[in-house]
């Protein structure tokens, strides 16, 4: 009876340790700032003149390897912004698709690799510097958008005089987190051994 109970005792925390793996990101609020234009991208609710938005960067806590993947969402703007993955070594573009997506495996935690910039050099920073008038502000977590849910949807602020004044529309991205296969292994591995121990009870 002994191992049976250890070995449902295992399966669960090896559950538990692949569930926690989808809570692998973390928005850090270091600012808000209410929006002195109103949010306007098409596929998106308006959020209006004087809501509020919390501003930061968008951190990895793990566990171990998780693709982190970026979807461009659209934009609201008149430049030329851009997004770049620095981890990867990719970009996404005005000019793409809407729902373009890049990808990167990542193992370090702390602020996600990540940079948006405007078409004059303006760079906001993901957990770093953000050039005069440029921020990146928390559109929404777990959000719906089209018939995909995002973890965590961000705005970038291209210019607005301050960082604290603008719509956050200037371009969009959706960020979600999957855990690398050899976690979906262990998942499987502790429904095994449930499945095993429930059936061995039954036999006795």
């Amino acid at each position: 009876m002994k191992k049976i109970c250890y070995a449902t005792i295992a399966a669960a925390g090896l559950l538990v340790g692949a569930s926690a793996a989808n809570a692998a990101l973390v928005f850090v609020e270091t600012d808000t700032a209410k929006r002195t234009e109103a949010f306007d991208v098409s596929g998106f609710a308006t959020l209006p003149v004087g809501s509020l938005v919390s501003l930061g960067h968008l951190d990895f806590t793990g566990p171990g390897a998780q693709t982190v993947t970026y979807t461009y969402l659209g934009q609201e703007s008149g430049f030329n912004n851009k997004f770049y993955d620095l981890l990867g070594g990719h970009q996404l573009l005005e000019s793409d698709p809407v729902g373009t997506s890049v990808s990167s495996v990542v193992s370090a935690t702390g602020p996600l690799s990540f940079e948006f910039e405007g078409n004059v050099g303006k760079f906001a920073v993901n957990g770093g510097d953000w050039d005069k008038n440029t921020s990146i502000g928390l559109i929404g977590t777990n959000m719906l958008v089209g018939s995909v849910v995002y973890d965590y949807v961000l705005g970038y602020n291209d210019s607005a005089g301050t960082k604290k004044l603008g719509d956050w529309d200037d371009f969009v991205i959706g960020v979600s987190a999957v855990p690398e296969p050899e976690k979906y292994a262990m998942l499987l591995v502790g429904v095994g051994l449930i499945g095993f121990s429930l059936r061995k009870q039954k036999v006795r």
